[in-house]
Protein backbone atom coordinates (compact mmCIF):
# COMPACT_ATOMS: atom_id res chain seq x y z
CA UNK A 1 0.00 0.00 0.00
CA UNK A 2 2.48 1.96 0.92
CA UNK A 3 4.27 1.66 -2.58
CA UNK A 4 1.74 2.08 -4.55
CA UNK A 5 0.89 5.07 -2.50
CA UNK A 6 4.20 6.82 -3.23
CA UNK A 7 3.88 5.74 -6.54
CA UNK A 8 0.64 7.60 -7.32
CA UNK A 9 2.53 10.55 -5.18
CA UNK A 10 5.20 10.55 -7.45
CA UNK A 11 2.89 10.15 -10.62
CA UNK A 12 0.94 13.27 -9.76
CA UNK A 13 3.94 14.72 -8.74
CA UNK A 14 5.73 14.09 -11.65
CA UNK A 15 2.89 15.89 -13.86
CA UNK A 16 3.64 19.03 -11.86
CA UNK A 17 3.86 21.02 -15.23
CA UNK A 18 0.45 19.91 -16.26
CA UNK A 19 -0.65 21.29 -12.76
CA UNK A 20 1.07 24.83 -13.16
CA UNK A 21 -0.58 24.83 -17.15
CA UNK A 22 -3.57 24.12 -15.19
CA UNK A 23 -3.26 26.35 -12.59
CA UNK A 24 -2.04 29.39 -14.78
CA UNK A 25 -5.42 28.49 -17.06
CA UNK A 26 -7.87 28.78 -14.02
CA UNK A 27 -5.88 32.12 -12.86
CA UNK A 28 -5.94 33.78 -16.04
CA UNK A 29 -9.74 32.77 -16.58
CA UNK A 30 -10.43 34.45 -13.24
CA UNK A 31 -8.52 37.12 -14.18
CA UNK A 32 -10.82 37.83 -17.40
CA UNK A 33 -13.70 36.91 -15.65
CA UNK A 34 -13.11 39.68 -12.75
CA UNK A 35 -12.00 42.28 -15.68
CA UNK A 36 -15.22 41.65 -17.28
CA UNK A 37 -17.32 42.04 -13.90
CA UNK A 38 -14.93 45.50 -13.68
CA UNK A 39 -15.76 46.83 -16.88
CA UNK A 40 -19.74 45.77 -16.20
CA UNK A 41 -19.32 47.49 -12.83
CA UNK A 42 -17.19 50.80 -14.28
CA UNK A 43 -20.41 50.93 -17.06
CA UNK A 44 -22.83 50.84 -14.36
CA UNK A 45 -21.03 53.09 -11.99
CA UNK A 46 -20.75 55.73 -15.07
CA UNK A 47 -24.34 55.12 -16.07
CA UNK A 48 -25.65 55.62 -12.42
CA UNK A 49 -23.34 58.96 -12.05
CA UNK A 50 -24.95 60.00 -15.03
CA UNK A 51 -28.68 59.27 -13.70
CA UNK A 52 -27.05 60.86 -10.49
CA UNK A 53 -26.33 64.03 -12.06
CA UNK A 54 -29.79 63.71 -14.46
CA UNK A 55 -32.02 63.58 -11.03
CA UNK A 56 -29.77 65.68 -8.88
CA UNK A 57 -32.00 68.73 -9.21
CA UNK A 58 -35.18 66.32 -8.78
CA UNK A 59 -33.19 64.99 -5.63
CA UNK A 60 -32.76 68.60 -4.31
CA UNK A 61 -36.18 69.27 -4.73
CA UNK A 62 -37.00 66.24 -3.04
CA UNK A 63 -34.88 66.86 -0.24
CA UNK A 64 -36.13 70.59 0.22
CA UNK A 65 -40.21 69.10 0.40
CA UNK A 66 -39.13 66.69 3.12
CA UNK A 67 -39.49 63.66 0.82
CA UNK A 68 -36.98 61.43 1.61
CA UNK A 69 -35.42 59.10 -1.10
CA UNK A 70 -36.28 56.02 1.23
CA UNK A 71 -37.15 52.71 -0.47
CA UNK A 72 -40.96 52.09 -1.44
CA UNK A 73 -41.58 55.92 -1.29
CA UNK A 74 -39.25 56.57 -4.16
CA UNK A 75 -42.30 56.57 -6.86
CA UNK A 76 -45.04 57.89 -4.26
CA UNK A 77 -42.71 61.46 -3.75
CA UNK A 78 -41.53 61.45 -7.45
CA UNK A 79 -45.73 61.37 -8.26
CA UNK A 80 -46.36 63.55 -5.44
CA UNK A 81 -43.89 65.75 -6.96
CA UNK A 82 -45.15 65.37 -10.23
CA UNK A 83 -48.99 66.36 -8.99
CA UNK A 84 -47.64 69.55 -7.58
CA UNK A 85 -45.93 70.37 -9.94
CA UNK A 86 -48.58 70.45 -12.14
CA UNK A 87 -50.82 71.98 -10.03
CA UNK A 88 -47.83 74.92 -10.15
CA UNK A 89 -47.63 75.10 -13.83
CA UNK A 90 -51.70 75.61 -14.62
CA UNK A 91 -51.58 78.22 -12.22
CA UNK A 92 -48.76 79.83 -13.59
CA UNK A 93 -49.82 79.62 -17.11
CA UNK A 94 -52.64 80.75 -16.45
CA UNK A 95 -51.34 83.78 -14.66
CA UNK A 96 -49.25 84.14 -17.49
CA UNK A 97 -52.22 84.07 -19.98
CA UNK A 98 -54.52 86.25 -18.19
CA UNK A 99 -50.67 89.07 -17.33
CA UNK A 100 -49.32 89.00 -21.00
CA UNK A 101 -52.86 88.72 -22.81
CA UNK A 102 -55.41 90.35 -21.21
CA UNK A 103 -56.25 93.88 -19.63
CA UNK A 104 -57.48 91.92 -16.07
CA UNK A 105 -54.93 93.53 -14.14
CA UNK A 106 -55.48 96.78 -15.49
CA UNK A 107 -59.09 96.60 -15.34
CA UNK A 108 -58.76 94.92 -11.83
CA UNK A 109 -57.46 98.86 -10.71
CA UNK A 110 -59.58 100.81 -13.01
CA UNK A 111 -62.61 99.33 -10.89
CA UNK A 112 -61.15 100.99 -7.71
CA UNK A 113 -61.91 104.43 -9.54
CA UNK A 114 -66.00 103.29 -10.13
CA UNK A 115 -68.54 105.56 -8.88
CA UNK A 116 -70.70 103.15 -6.95
CA UNK A 117 -73.14 104.00 -4.43
CA UNK A 118 -71.12 104.54 -0.45
CA UNK A 119 -67.78 103.49 -2.18
CA UNK A 120 -64.47 104.76 -1.19
CA UNK A 121 -64.27 106.30 -4.16
CA UNK A 122 -67.54 107.96 -4.49
CA UNK A 123 -66.93 109.64 -0.90
CA UNK A 124 -63.85 110.96 -2.06
CA UNK A 125 -65.01 112.28 -5.21
CA UNK A 126 -67.87 114.34 -3.48
CA UNK A 127 -65.68 115.51 -0.78
CA UNK A 128 -62.16 115.38 -1.78
CA UNK A 129 -59.60 116.25 0.78
CA UNK A 130 -58.36 120.03 0.71
CA UNK A 131 -55.23 118.89 0.11
CA UNK A 132 -55.99 118.35 -3.72
CA UNK A 133 -57.62 121.51 -3.93
CA UNK A 134 -57.51 123.12 -7.76
CA UNK A 135 -56.44 127.26 -8.06
CA UNK A 136 -57.78 129.51 -9.60
CA UNK A 137 -55.78 132.50 -11.17
CA UNK A 138 -58.02 135.60 -12.32
CA UNK A 139 -56.01 138.10 -14.90
CA UNK A 140 -58.28 141.39 -15.09
CA UNK A 141 -58.00 143.87 -18.09
CA UNK A 142 -57.31 147.26 -16.90
CA UNK A 143 -58.17 149.89 -19.32
CA UNK A 144 -56.09 152.29 -19.16
CA UNK A 145 -56.14 155.20 -21.28
CA UNK A 146 -59.80 154.94 -22.48
CA UNK A 147 -60.36 158.43 -21.82
CA UNK A 148 -57.61 160.04 -24.08
CA UNK A 149 -59.19 157.01 -26.45
CA UNK A 150 -62.55 158.62 -26.35
CA UNK A 151 -61.19 162.26 -26.78
CA UNK A 152 -58.91 161.36 -29.62
CA UNK A 153 -55.64 161.67 -28.04
CA UNK A 154 -54.85 158.08 -28.33
CA UNK A 155 -55.14 155.66 -31.39
CA UNK A 156 -55.80 152.66 -29.65
CA UNK A 157 -57.23 151.56 -26.47
CA UNK A 158 -54.37 150.06 -23.99
CA UNK A 159 -55.61 147.61 -21.80
CA UNK A 160 -53.05 146.00 -19.14
CA UNK A 161 -52.85 142.49 -17.86
CA UNK A 162 -53.12 142.76 -14.15
CA UNK A 163 -52.62 139.54 -12.03
CA UNK A 164 -53.45 137.11 -11.37
CA UNK A 165 -55.55 137.32 -8.17
CA UNK A 166 -55.09 133.65 -6.91
CA UNK A 167 -57.99 131.76 -5.17
CA UNK A 168 -57.92 128.49 -3.89
CA UNK A 169 -61.03 126.88 -4.82
CA UNK A 170 -62.34 123.77 -2.85
CA UNK A 171 -65.51 121.53 -5.05
CA UNK A 172 -67.77 119.42 -3.82
CA UNK A 173 -71.02 117.10 -5.33
CA UNK A 174 -74.32 118.01 -3.16
CA UNK A 175 -77.51 116.78 -4.38
CA UNK A 176 -76.24 113.58 -5.51
CA UNK A 177 -78.34 110.72 -7.39
CA UNK A 178 -77.31 107.40 -7.95
CA UNK A 179 -79.78 106.08 -10.96
CA UNK A 180 -80.90 102.65 -11.99
CA UNK A 181 -79.37 103.29 -15.93
CA UNK A 182 -75.23 103.63 -14.22
CA UNK A 183 -75.44 107.32 -13.89
CA UNK A 184 -75.55 109.57 -10.93
CA UNK A 185 -76.76 113.45 -10.82
CA UNK A 186 -75.12 115.87 -8.98
CA UNK A 187 -73.99 119.66 -8.55
CA UNK A 188 -70.66 121.73 -8.28
CA UNK A 189 -70.56 123.59 -4.77
CA UNK A 190 -67.64 125.85 -4.73
CA UNK A 191 -66.12 127.86 -2.36
CA UNK A 192 -62.95 129.97 -3.14
CA UNK A 193 -60.57 131.83 -0.52
CA UNK A 194 -58.09 134.45 -1.84
CA UNK A 195 -54.30 133.78 -1.77
CA UNK A 196 -52.48 136.87 -1.23
CA UNK A 197 -49.00 135.21 -1.28
CA UNK A 198 -49.55 133.90 -4.76
CA UNK A 199 -51.34 137.22 -6.24
CA UNK A 200 -49.68 139.88 -8.02
CA UNK A 201 -52.38 142.59 -6.59
CA UNK A 202 -55.19 142.69 -3.98
CA UNK A 203 -58.87 142.45 -4.38
CA UNK A 204 -59.00 146.05 -3.13
CA UNK A 205 -57.18 147.14 -6.53
CA UNK A 206 -59.21 149.81 -8.45
CA UNK A 207 -59.80 149.53 -12.12
CA UNK A 208 -60.99 150.53 -15.33
CA UNK A 209 -63.69 148.33 -17.41
CA UNK A 210 -66.21 147.82 -19.45
CA UNK A 211 -69.58 148.42 -17.84
CA UNK A 212 -70.98 145.09 -18.59
CA UNK A 213 -74.35 145.21 -17.60
CA UNK A 214 -75.06 148.61 -19.31
CA UNK A 215 -73.30 146.67 -22.84
CA UNK A 216 -75.44 143.88 -22.19
CA UNK A 217 -78.70 145.62 -21.83
CA UNK A 218 -78.03 147.55 -24.79
CA UNK A 219 -78.21 143.74 -26.27
CA UNK A 220 -80.86 142.55 -24.35
CA UNK A 221 -83.54 145.49 -24.90
CA UNK A 222 -83.69 144.95 -28.48
CA UNK A 223 -85.17 141.45 -28.28
CA UNK A 224 -88.19 142.93 -25.77
CA UNK A 225 -91.53 144.44 -27.09
CA UNK A 226 -91.60 148.12 -28.34
CA UNK A 227 -93.29 149.34 -24.47
CA UNK A 228 -91.07 147.75 -22.24
CA UNK A 229 -87.90 148.76 -24.41
CA UNK A 230 -88.80 152.22 -24.19
CA UNK A 231 -89.47 152.21 -20.64
CA UNK A 232 -86.47 150.16 -20.09
CA UNK A 233 -84.48 153.08 -22.55
CA UNK A 234 -85.95 155.97 -20.22
CA UNK A 235 -84.66 154.45 -16.89
CA UNK A 236 -81.16 153.58 -17.88
CA UNK A 237 -80.68 156.82 -19.70
CA UNK A 238 -82.07 158.22 -16.32
CA UNK A 239 -79.23 156.82 -14.63
CA UNK A 240 -76.93 158.50 -16.82
CA UNK A 241 -73.86 155.73 -16.58
CA UNK A 242 -70.98 155.34 -18.70
CA UNK A 243 -69.78 152.33 -20.96
CA UNK A 244 -66.49 152.14 -18.40
CA UNK A 245 -67.12 152.35 -14.93
CA UNK A 246 -64.26 151.97 -12.10
CA UNK A 247 -64.57 148.81 -9.72
CA UNK A 248 -62.49 147.05 -6.99
CA UNK A 249 -61.21 143.74 -8.52
CA UNK A 250 -63.81 142.06 -5.32
CA UNK A 251 -66.31 143.86 -7.01
CA UNK A 252 -66.04 143.23 -10.55
CA UNK A 253 -65.80 139.31 -9.95
CA UNK A 254 -67.65 138.27 -7.01
CA UNK A 255 -70.45 140.90 -7.25
CA UNK A 256 -71.83 144.23 -6.64
CA UNK A 257 -75.03 146.11 -6.27
CA UNK A 258 -76.17 146.94 -9.75
CA UNK A 259 -79.00 149.28 -11.17
CA UNK A 260 -79.37 147.96 -14.51
CA UNK A 261 -79.58 144.55 -13.17
CA UNK A 262 -81.73 145.57 -10.69
CA UNK A 263 -84.15 146.45 -13.58
CA UNK A 264 -84.39 142.18 -14.47
CA UNK A 265 -83.60 142.46 -17.86
CA UNK A 266 -83.41 138.86 -18.25
CA UNK A 267 -81.10 138.59 -15.09
CA UNK A 268 -83.38 137.70 -12.12
CA UNK A 269 -80.82 139.45 -9.73
CA UNK A 270 -79.79 142.53 -8.72
CA UNK A 271 -75.87 142.16 -8.41
CA UNK A 272 -73.10 141.58 -10.82
CA UNK A 273 -70.10 139.77 -10.92
CA UNK A 274 -68.60 138.01 -13.48
CA UNK A 275 -67.57 135.07 -11.48
CA UNK A 276 -70.61 135.23 -9.28
CA UNK A 277 -71.88 132.40 -10.07
CA UNK A 278 -69.12 130.54 -9.97
CA UNK A 279 -69.37 130.77 -6.25
CA UNK A 280 -71.75 128.62 -4.04
CA UNK A 281 -73.92 125.88 -5.34
CA UNK A 282 -74.30 125.53 -9.50
CA UNK A 283 -77.48 126.40 -10.94
CA UNK A 284 -76.47 123.39 -13.36
CA UNK A 285 -76.30 120.12 -12.68
CA UNK A 286 -74.93 117.91 -14.87
CA UNK A 287 -75.39 113.86 -14.93
CA UNK A 288 -72.39 111.36 -15.28
CA UNK A 289 -71.98 107.48 -16.54
CA UNK A 290 -70.07 105.99 -12.97
CA UNK A 291 -68.61 103.43 -15.49
CA UNK A 292 -69.85 99.98 -13.64
CA UNK A 293 -71.65 99.12 -16.26
CA UNK A 294 -69.10 99.77 -19.05
CA UNK A 295 -65.31 101.78 -17.66
CA UNK A 296 -65.12 102.73 -21.52
CA UNK A 297 -67.90 105.40 -20.78
CA UNK A 298 -66.56 106.54 -17.56
CA UNK A 299 -67.04 110.19 -16.70
CA UNK A 300 -68.84 110.32 -20.13
CA UNK A 301 -71.38 113.53 -19.58
CA UNK A 302 -75.23 112.12 -20.28
CA UNK A 303 -77.69 115.16 -19.53
CA UNK A 304 -76.78 118.80 -18.80
CA UNK A 305 -79.50 120.96 -16.69
CA UNK A 306 -81.86 117.29 -17.31
CA UNK A 307 -81.03 117.08 -21.10
CA UNK A 308 -79.36 115.20 -23.09
CA UNK A 309 -78.61 117.63 -25.88
CA UNK A 310 -78.04 121.47 -25.76
CA UNK A 311 -80.46 124.19 -27.30
CA UNK A 312 -78.02 126.78 -28.15
CA UNK A 313 -76.66 125.67 -31.37
CA UNK A 314 -77.50 125.00 -35.03
CA UNK A 315 -77.39 121.48 -35.34
CA UNK A 316 -77.30 118.26 -33.31
CA UNK A 317 -73.04 117.55 -33.75
CA UNK A 318 -72.61 120.81 -31.59
CA UNK A 319 -75.56 120.34 -28.98
CA UNK A 320 -73.88 117.10 -27.55
CA UNK A 321 -72.86 116.88 -24.14
CA UNK A 322 -71.04 113.95 -24.19
CA UNK A 323 -67.57 114.38 -22.87
CA UNK A 324 -65.94 114.67 -19.76
CA UNK A 325 -65.67 117.59 -17.02
CA UNK A 326 -61.99 117.71 -17.02
CA UNK A 327 -61.10 116.27 -13.66
CA UNK A 328 -61.03 113.00 -15.04
CA UNK A 329 -61.88 110.93 -18.44
CA UNK A 330 -62.39 107.42 -19.98
CA UNK A 331 -58.79 105.44 -18.80
CA UNK A 332 -59.28 103.39 -21.99
CA UNK A 333 -58.91 106.23 -24.72
CA UNK A 334 -55.63 107.39 -23.33
CA UNK A 335 -54.10 103.79 -25.34
CA UNK A 336 -55.53 104.36 -28.92
CA UNK A 337 -54.42 108.41 -28.23
CA UNK A 338 -57.59 109.97 -29.60
CA UNK A 339 -58.89 113.30 -29.03
CA UNK A 340 -60.32 113.65 -25.36
CA UNK A 341 -63.58 115.46 -25.32
CA UNK A 342 -64.28 117.91 -22.63
CA UNK A 343 -67.31 119.79 -21.80
CA UNK A 344 -67.08 123.46 -20.53
CA UNK A 345 -69.78 125.06 -18.76
CA UNK A 346 -68.25 128.56 -19.51
CA UNK A 347 -68.93 127.99 -23.32
CA UNK A 348 -71.85 125.84 -23.35
CA UNK A 349 -70.25 123.13 -25.98
CA UNK A 350 -67.53 120.72 -25.98
CA UNK A 351 -63.71 121.37 -26.57
CA UNK A 352 -61.16 118.52 -27.91
CA UNK A 353 -58.15 118.18 -26.31
CA UNK A 354 -55.22 116.70 -28.64
CA UNK A 355 -51.99 114.06 -28.01
CA UNK A 356 -49.17 115.84 -27.87
CA UNK A 357 -46.46 113.88 -26.24
CA UNK A 358 -45.13 111.77 -23.17
CA UNK A 359 -43.68 113.88 -20.93
CA UNK A 360 -41.91 113.05 -17.28
CA UNK A 361 -42.78 115.45 -14.86
CA UNK A 362 -42.53 116.07 -10.58
CA UNK A 363 -39.18 113.48 -10.38
CA UNK A 364 -39.88 110.95 -12.60
CA UNK A 365 -43.66 110.69 -13.14
CA UNK A 366 -44.47 109.83 -16.71
CA UNK A 367 -47.41 111.59 -17.84
CA UNK A 368 -49.60 111.96 -21.52
CA UNK A 369 -49.57 115.61 -22.29
CA UNK A 370 -52.66 117.05 -24.19
CA UNK A 371 -53.25 120.44 -25.34
CA UNK A 372 -56.50 122.40 -27.22
CA UNK A 373 -55.82 122.56 -30.80
CA UNK A 374 -55.23 125.89 -32.30
CA UNK A 375 -58.37 125.79 -34.66
CA UNK A 376 -61.10 124.75 -31.67
CA UNK A 377 -62.27 128.41 -32.15
CA UNK A 378 -61.44 128.64 -36.27
CA UNK A 379 -63.96 130.33 -38.44
CA UNK A 380 -65.78 127.36 -40.19
CA UNK A 381 -63.18 128.33 -43.51
CA UNK A 382 -60.39 127.18 -41.78
CA UNK A 383 -62.74 124.60 -39.44
CA UNK A 384 -65.55 123.18 -41.07
CA UNK A 385 -66.41 121.30 -38.10
CA UNK A 386 -67.11 124.60 -36.43
CA UNK A 387 -69.94 125.78 -38.63
CA UNK A 388 -72.36 124.39 -36.61
CA UNK A 389 -70.87 127.04 -33.68
CA UNK A 390 -71.72 130.21 -36.29
CA UNK A 391 -75.12 131.60 -35.39
CA UNK A 392 -75.09 133.41 -38.78
CA UNK A 393 -73.64 131.28 -41.23
CA UNK A 394 -73.62 134.11 -43.89
CA UNK A 395 -71.26 136.22 -41.37
CA UNK A 396 -69.47 134.16 -38.91
CA UNK A 397 -67.28 135.41 -36.77
CA UNK A 398 -63.29 135.71 -37.47
CA UNK A 399 -61.37 133.07 -35.69
CA UNK A 400 -60.59 133.21 -32.19
CA UNK A 401 -64.09 133.81 -30.56
CA UNK A 402 -67.24 131.70 -30.31
CA UNK A 403 -70.39 133.37 -29.42
CA UNK A 404 -71.76 132.04 -26.68
CA UNK A 405 -74.68 134.51 -26.02
CA UNK A 406 -78.05 132.05 -25.95
CA UNK A 407 -75.57 130.24 -23.51
CA UNK A 408 -75.34 133.66 -21.21
CA UNK A 409 -79.31 134.47 -21.28
CA UNK A 410 -78.84 136.56 -24.64
CA UNK A 411 -75.51 138.42 -22.65
CA UNK A 412 -73.21 139.28 -25.82
CA UNK A 413 -70.53 136.67 -24.47
CA UNK A 414 -67.40 135.78 -26.66
CA UNK A 415 -65.26 133.67 -25.06
CA UNK A 416 -61.82 132.83 -26.66
CA UNK A 417 -58.21 131.83 -25.38
CA UNK A 418 -56.37 134.67 -23.46
CA UNK A 419 -55.22 137.56 -25.50
CA UNK A 420 -57.24 135.82 -28.27
CA UNK A 421 -54.10 133.52 -28.65
CA UNK A 422 -54.66 131.26 -32.10
CA UNK A 423 -57.46 133.89 -32.86
CA UNK A 424 -57.43 136.32 -35.90
CA UNK A 425 -55.40 139.57 -35.16
CA UNK A 426 -58.37 141.62 -36.60
CA UNK A 427 -59.83 141.11 -33.68
CA UNK A 428 -57.38 143.03 -31.47
CA UNK A 429 -56.03 145.16 -33.66
CA UNK A 430 -57.33 148.30 -32.11
CA UNK A 431 -55.58 147.61 -28.67
CA UNK A 432 -52.63 147.51 -27.41
CA UNK A 433 -51.24 145.30 -24.59
CA UNK A 434 -52.58 142.11 -26.41
CA UNK A 435 -49.79 139.67 -26.59
CA UNK A 436 -50.53 136.10 -27.31
CA UNK A 437 -48.25 133.14 -25.79
CA UNK A 438 -48.58 129.37 -26.39
CA UNK A 439 -46.80 128.77 -23.03
CA UNK A 440 -48.94 131.54 -21.57
CA UNK A 441 -52.40 130.83 -23.01
CA UNK A 442 -53.03 127.54 -24.27
CA UNK A 443 -54.69 125.17 -21.95
CA UNK A 444 -53.07 121.86 -21.40
CA UNK A 445 -53.55 118.81 -19.24
CA UNK A 446 -50.92 115.95 -18.09
CA UNK A 447 -52.73 112.99 -17.60
CA UNK A 448 -51.84 109.87 -15.58
CA UNK A 449 -51.61 106.95 -18.02
CA UNK A 450 -53.51 104.82 -16.15
CA UNK A 451 -56.00 106.50 -14.12
CA UNK A 452 -56.87 109.17 -16.14
CA UNK A 453 -57.57 112.50 -14.09
CA UNK A 454 -54.64 115.32 -14.72
CA UNK A 455 -51.91 115.40 -12.68
CA UNK A 456 -51.36 118.73 -13.67
CA UNK A 457 -51.88 121.00 -16.29
CA UNK A 458 -53.92 124.44 -17.10
CA UNK A 459 -56.75 125.29 -17.89
CA UNK A 460 -57.47 128.86 -19.70
CA UNK A 461 -60.28 130.94 -20.87
CA UNK A 462 -60.85 134.78 -21.59
CA UNK A 463 -64.39 136.21 -21.06
CA UNK A 464 -65.27 139.26 -23.42
CA UNK A 465 -68.09 141.01 -24.48
CA UNK A 466 -69.22 142.48 -28.05
CA UNK A 467 -70.32 145.59 -28.72
CA UNK A 468 -73.80 146.40 -29.48
CA UNK A 469 -74.65 149.90 -30.00
CA UNK A 470 -78.43 150.15 -30.24
CA UNK A 471 -80.16 152.77 -28.55
CA UNK A 472 -78.50 152.67 -25.52
CA UNK A 473 -74.84 152.76 -26.33
CA UNK A 474 -75.14 154.88 -29.84
CA UNK A 475 -73.66 158.22 -27.92
CA UNK A 476 -71.39 156.50 -25.00
CA UNK A 477 -69.25 154.60 -27.53
CA UNK A 478 -68.51 156.92 -30.45
CA UNK A 479 -65.22 155.87 -31.52
CA UNK A 480 -65.52 152.25 -30.62
CA UNK A 481 -67.34 150.13 -33.66
CA UNK A 482 -70.12 147.86 -33.57
CA UNK A 483 -69.27 144.68 -32.67
CA UNK A 484 -66.18 145.04 -31.53
CA UNK A 485 -64.63 142.41 -29.07
CA UNK A 486 -64.04 143.89 -25.83
CA UNK A 487 -61.34 141.81 -23.09
CA UNK A 488 -62.77 141.26 -19.79
CA UNK A 489 -60.70 138.54 -17.72
CA UNK A 490 -59.26 135.72 -18.27
CA UNK A 491 -58.91 132.79 -15.86
CA UNK A 492 -56.73 129.77 -15.62
CA UNK A 493 -57.44 126.86 -13.59
CA UNK A 494 -54.29 125.12 -12.50
CA UNK A 495 -53.68 122.24 -9.73
CA UNK A 496 -52.33 123.14 -6.07
CA UNK A 497 -49.27 122.24 -4.19
CA UNK A 498 -47.65 119.09 -4.94
CA UNK A 499 -46.87 118.18 -0.89
CA UNK A 500 -44.77 115.25 -0.09
CA UNK A 501 -48.15 112.90 0.37
CA UNK A 502 -49.07 113.97 -3.01
CA UNK A 503 -46.21 113.11 -4.48
CA UNK A 504 -46.24 110.03 -2.76
CA UNK A 505 -49.76 108.99 -3.47
CA UNK A 506 -48.55 109.57 -7.29
CA UNK A 507 -45.20 107.18 -7.22
CA UNK A 508 -47.83 104.63 -5.21
CA UNK A 509 -50.56 104.98 -8.12
CA UNK A 510 -47.69 104.93 -11.24
CA UNK A 511 -44.42 103.00 -10.05
CA UNK A 512 -45.59 100.67 -7.40
CA UNK A 513 -48.75 99.78 -9.27
CA UNK A 514 -46.30 99.08 -12.17
CA UNK A 515 -43.74 97.09 -10.17
CA UNK A 516 -46.15 94.87 -9.13
CA UNK A 517 -47.86 94.47 -12.39
CA UNK A 518 -44.35 93.44 -14.13
CA UNK A 519 -43.55 91.74 -10.82
CA UNK A 520 -46.66 89.21 -11.91
CA UNK A 521 -45.47 89.24 -15.64
CA UNK A 522 -42.56 88.13 -15.43
CA UNK A 523 -43.19 85.79 -12.24
CA UNK A 524 -45.68 83.83 -14.01
CA UNK A 525 -43.12 83.64 -17.04
CA UNK A 526 -40.54 82.51 -14.45
CA UNK A 527 -42.80 79.95 -12.59
CA UNK A 528 -43.88 78.32 -16.08
CA UNK A 529 -40.39 77.68 -16.85
CA UNK A 530 -39.45 76.43 -13.57
CA UNK A 531 -42.70 74.04 -13.34
CA UNK A 532 -42.24 72.63 -16.87
CA UNK A 533 -38.71 72.11 -15.77
CA UNK A 534 -39.62 70.00 -12.77
CA UNK A 535 -42.10 68.42 -14.62
CA UNK A 536 -40.07 67.20 -17.34
CA UNK A 537 -36.86 66.18 -14.39
CA UNK A 538 -39.97 63.97 -12.64
CA UNK A 539 -41.13 62.16 -15.44
CA UNK A 540 -37.42 61.59 -16.51
CA UNK A 541 -36.60 60.35 -12.88
CA UNK A 542 -39.91 58.46 -12.61
CA UNK A 543 -38.98 56.78 -15.85
CA UNK A 544 -35.42 55.82 -14.55
CA UNK A 545 -36.76 54.15 -11.51
CA UNK A 546 -38.68 52.26 -13.05
CA UNK A 547 -36.35 50.79 -15.60
CA UNK A 548 -33.45 50.10 -12.69
CA UNK A 549 -36.39 48.10 -11.14
CA UNK A 550 -37.42 46.19 -13.93
CA UNK A 551 -33.54 45.07 -14.87
CA UNK A 552 -33.04 44.32 -11.35
CA UNK A 553 -35.96 42.14 -11.02
CA UNK A 554 -33.74 40.02 -14.69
Amino acid sequence: MQIIDDQESHEILGNDETVKEHLTNCNNSQTRSLSRKSSLNVSRNSSKENVVQKQHLVTTVFELTGIQEKEGSKEFGTLILLGVMLLLFIISITGFFIMWFTEYYNDTMLSQIILKNDSESTKNWMNPNPKYDTLLKVHIFNYTNIDKYFAGIDDKIKVEDIGPLTYKEHTTKVNVSFNNNYTVTFRDHRTYQFLPEKSNCEEREIFVLPNVPLISASTKIEKINIFKKIMAIKIINAYDEGAFKTLTAHEFLWGYRDRIVSLDIGTGSSHFGLLMNRNGTSVDSLQINTGEDDIRKFSIITQFNGQPLLDFWADQKCNRVDGSDASMFPPHILNTREDLQVFLQVLCRKIPLSFEKEVTILNNIDAFRYRTPLNVFSSPENNPENECYCHNTQVCLPSGVINATKCYNGAPIFPSFPHFFSGDPKIYKDFDGIMPSRELHQTYADIHPRFAFPISGASRIQINIAVHKGSILKNKLDRIKEGTILPLIWIEITSGDFTDEIIENLYISTFGLNAIQYALKYGTLFACIISFALIVGGFYNLTQKRRQHALSKT
